[in-house]
């Protein structure tokens, strides 16, 4: 069914949610808004369709009704949408608007909640919002409608601190009005600037100062008034850019990808798509009219599981004519998609690579046409010593996706810190479209895959296993051994 999740942005990339990178990282669409990290684009699949509906005062790109159809239409066509908002879907950003008229049509959206500038962008300058003796609570407001002139007086007496969002244009109201119905002009006030972002800003002054200090900085602007502006709990300069987070180009397959950026978002890390390579299936058929002489049946990979039960089942082969095999598989991954459906490996190899197997199938002492290998058309040759080879399928670079990856890597060394790789025909096809800036570390999942990268002069680490999860945890380490600065 297809979805569409409203993202909260937060203050910038530092302050978005390990789920809102899950969700971008995956989106088919992605419908952003202006007042965001356009950072955040970056994680996106390189297929995925970007929309902007931007709004800024006084320049509105989409009107809130067409931005709904819009999602609407989006919703319609495409499995994941996510329509990534700055700060939080629902703190002034018509995130409710947005589902009803998603649920009004029948299609399927929920929130991802952000964080939000009335309390980060304060934060980011050393303030708090509540201080004991101080202020014992806050209040939110938005400095900006559309429809109507908003009457500041009423705030005039509160001990709560103001906060007034997207208050740029409206900064010399906000301080007449509070001025008017009784507040101390001497009252501290704050001026805060593209929270979140390299050009955060933070000018401090009084009440009767507001409309200048706000007149010195650029949009998207945040106002605190209160006693509480008085602080300067640190300077806020770590705020002025993103926190470093190492970001990791995964290359591969979807499904690879997928496996590898959930580990390495368990860990903290970002996790960029840079899958460039497809799966084809491929006619196998001549196996089955050789099965009853096979006394076992090897699998090196999920999807070589995948497409021969997926052909068990369209030729209507009964299950229980295997009933007299037994499953060789190359690690626990491949084990778990065989146990779906309905089969126990009956041999896996201490190590999960091909000379393993290899080994552990020898040492059966049976004849080659003995042993079915049910894997893709170009794998590793050693196991040919091993058995009979069917191929199941085989993998397909897509050449625009990969000329897009080589150009992502080569313009952003300073933002990718390294790039895993899951096969070796991947590794090859990359490095024949462009090298590795200097600098960018490679990690690659077996020893076979990292001859790849040695015979062109890198020094890639190699994971012990091969498993997404040892991938992840080696590139951790790594990151952790050579730490990036931003």
């Amino acid at each position: 069914m297809n979805q569409v999740v409203l993202v909260g942005a937060g203050c910038g990339k530092s302050t978005i949610t390990l789920e809102a990178f899950r969700l971008l990282s995956r989106c088919n669409c992605v419908v952003y808004d202006s007042l965001l990290d356009r950072e955040l684009l970056e994680l996106c699949p390189l297929d995925c369709k970007k929309i902007f509906v931007g709004k800024r005062a006084g320049h509105h790109s989409a009107k809130q009704d067409q931005i709904n159809e819009i999602l609407i239409e989006c919703g319609k066509v495409y499995p994941l949408t996510v329509r990534l908002k700055g700060g939080d879907p629902f703190v002034f950003g018509r995130g409710g608007e947005e589902l009803l008229a998603l649920a009004e049509q029948g299609i399927s959206g929920y929130a991802i909640p952000g964080i939000s500038s009335c309390i980060a962008a304060a934060e980011m300058a050393g303030i708090p919002v509540t201080h004991r003796g101080l202020a014992q609570g806050f209040q939110v407001h938005t400095a900006h409608a559309a429809d109507k002139e908003i009457d500041f007086t009423e705030f005039a007496h509160t001990k709560d601190t103001l906060v007034f969002l997207m208050a740029k244009q409206a900064a010399g109201k906000i301080q007449r009005d509070l001025v008017a119905g009784g507040m101390d002009p001497a009252m501290p006030v704050a001026v805060l600037s593209q929270a979140g972002t390299k050009d955060f800003a933070v000018k401090r002054g009084t009440l009767s100062e507001l409309e200048a200090l706000a007149d010195l900085l650029s949009p998207p602007v945040t106002v605190l008034v209160g006693k509480v502006c008085a602080f300067a709990l640190g300077d806020g300069s770590q705020h002025k850019t993103s926190f470093p987070a190492a970001t990791v180009a995964v290359t591969g397959t979807p499904s690879h990808v997928r496996r590898v950026s959930d580990a390495l978002l368990q860990k903290g890390i970002l996790p960029l798509d840079c899958s460039y390579s497809r799966i084809q299936p491929l006619s196998f058929d001549r196996f089955f009219a050789r099965q009853d002489g096979f006394s076992w049946l090897v699998f090196t990979s999920g999807n070589g599981v995948d497409f021969f039960f997926r052909r068990v089942k369209e030729l209507r082969v009964d299950l229980r004519k295997f009933g007299q095999q037994k499953f060789a598989v190359i690690g626990p991954h491949t084990a778990e998609r065989l146990a779906q459906y309905g089969f126990t490996a009956d041999l896996i190899p201490e190590e999960y690579t091909a000379k393993s197997l290899c080994c552990s199938l020898l040492s059966l002492h049976l004849p080659k046409d003995k042993i079915a290998l049910l894997r893709a058309k170009v794998g590793s040759p050693v196991l040919l010593q091993a058995g009979t080879q069917f191929d199941i399928y085989e993998t397909v670079i897509e050449q625009d996706r990969l000329h897009a990856v080589a150009e992502k890597l080569s313009q952003s060394p300073q933002r990718i810190q390294a790039v895993t790789f899951g096969s070796a025909g991947g590794a090859k096809a990359l490095l024949e479209a462009c090298r590795l800036p200097e600098g960018m570390l490679p990690v690659c999942i077996g020893a076979e895959t990292a001859q790849v990268l040695q015979q062109q002069g890198y020094s890639p680490k190699i994971a012990p296993r091969a498993t997404a999860e040892e991938l992840a945890k080696t590139t951790a380490l790594a990151l952790e051994e050579e730490p990036w600065n931003d």
